[in-house]
């Protein structure tokens, strides 16, 4: 059993999104797997709920507590913790690792930062 974190922008947010993420998800599944993610109503987060509502797949949510800055980045550390495999729906898909892990601003690039630091396994960007 793994748990696959998926997470992403808001800003995309689209059906299209919503089946890449889908599509890439179900080429890393396996029976008994989890999803992990941090319950944004929009993105990455949103499609990741969507998944395991219409699969019946388990998932784990890691809502910031407060809605402030400290609080959805230590939520972003609690999703690479608990992620063995990361799905990321960025802005630009065709950034590589090292242009992603230079970035300081953004939730999805801090928690693949976080996951890559913590040694953890592999990164799907769509």
């Amino acid at each position: 059993m793994k748990k696959i974190g998926i997470i992403g922008t808001r800003k995309r947010n689209i059906i299209t999104d919503f089946l890449i993420i889908k599509d890439a998800f179900f080429e890393e599944y396996e029976e008994g797997d989890w999803i992990v993610s941090g319950h944004c109503p929009k993105g990455g987060d949103a499609f990741a709920e969507k998944i395991a509502f219409d699969y019946g797949i388990p998932i784990l949510l890691f809502p910031p507590k407060k809605k402030t800055r400290e609080f959805f980045f230590a939520r972003n550390t609690l999703i690479a913790e608990n992620s063995d495999i990361i799905i990321a729906c960025l802005i630009n898909p065709h950034e590589s690792i090292s242009e992603i892990y230079k970035r300081t601003s953004g939730g999805s690039e801090d928690t693949l930062r976080k996951f890559i630091g913590m040694g953890k396994g592999d990164i799907i960007i769509v």
